[in-house]
């Protein structure tokens, strides 16, 4: 008889491709791993992997079961769901993941609504940058993400997840009140030879990567004297004149003393939640996104600004 555990294990095969990463994605010794497979093996009484030098691959019925364990998962989590929406109870502990301007903005909001309408429910908040967080969901480490992706970024999410849209969040450049580039635009700032410093996340973090691509196509490379991934610190380095910033409408709201630009073509970023196919019936997870819609819904909006 196939068992869901052995069969999960030799799904994450598939994904992750080498037994040492399926044991630390599990957390399992690799001896365990291999154990668990030769089992499955003995399960259904053919070979369902092969060495390739120190790595390993799955046979073509490796394959196709692996393909059935997948379905097999989702659709556990489905019925797992469904039986809990049938009791219509909404309680327990969900793991969320999110990020800074969002766990200053919309969560809190939300954790209010919830904590209001449903006081057995206990929302678990990890911040992980949404590049992270989505191994986190494959591996059921966490329940849901909340994401971010900007434009010409690659879509996380994938057929193994049932995403929602959030919000489309505009993205604002700010500067300092006073000062040389208290009166300048992006546009400007090409002819400035680099000189205006930059409080800016990481290249490797999604908004850093969207801001040096947004700044070469206005025909500059950002100085970038201040790298931090803390919105807060930018917005600080701004109000006390040190630094220009891009940060979004959604944290307009957290901060004050900061001249507020429109950027070229008025772009946005896109907001979502994701958990696993199959679970987005769980009443749980309905009704943290459905509480996330309605914060969303109260973020103020700061509507088209003037190209001052």
């Amino acid at each position: 008889m196939l068992d869901l555990h052995r069969l999960r294990i030799l799904y994450e095969l598939q994904r992750l491709g080498t037994v040492t990463a399926v044991a630390e994605s599990l957390r399992y010794t690799h001896s365990a791993i291999s154990q668990q497979l030769a089992q499955c093996e003995k399960d259904v009484g053919v070979a369902l992997y092969e060495k390739v030098g120190r790595r390993v691959r799955l046979t073509e019925q490796g394959e196709i079961l692996a393909s059935y364990a997948e379905r097999m998962l989702a659709l556990a989590d489905e019925a797992e769901s469904q039986v809990i929406a049938s009791t219509n109870a909404v309680r327990g502990t969900i793991k969320v993941t999110t990020f800074q301007t969002i766990m200053s903005s919309l969560v809190p909001r939300a954790l209010t609504e919830l904590a209001r309408e449903y006081p057995d429910l206990r929302v678990q908040i990890i911040q992980r940058e949404a590049d992270g967080a989505m191994e986190l969901l494959a591996r059921r480490e966490v329940d849901l993400i909340l994401g971010e992706e900007y434009e010409s970024d690659m879509p996380a999410t994938d057929e193994h997840t049932h995403r929602e849209l959030l919000l489309d969040d505009p993205l604002r450049l700010i500067t300092p009140l006073t000062g040389p580039w208290s009166e300048l635009r992006l546009e400007d700032f090409a002819a400035c030879d680099g000189e205006i410093p930059f409080a800016m996340d990481p290249e490797e973090f999604l908004l850093g990567r969207f801001v040096h691509r947004l700044c070469r196509r206005h025909g500059f490379n950002p100085s970038v004297l201040y790298e931090t991934p803390d919105p807060f610190l930018h917005a600080h380095l701004v109000r006390t004149g040190h630094a220009v910033a891009v940060i979004s409408d959604l944290f307009l709201d957290e901060i004050e003393g900061v001249r507020v630009v429109a950027l070229p073509g008025n772009p946005t970023r896109t907001l979502y939640t994701a958990v696993r196919a199959g679970r987005e019936g769980h009443p749980a997870l309905r009704a943290f996104r459905e509480a996330l819609g309605k914060a969303a819904a109260t973020a103020k909006d700061f509507g088209p600004l003037p190209a001052v």
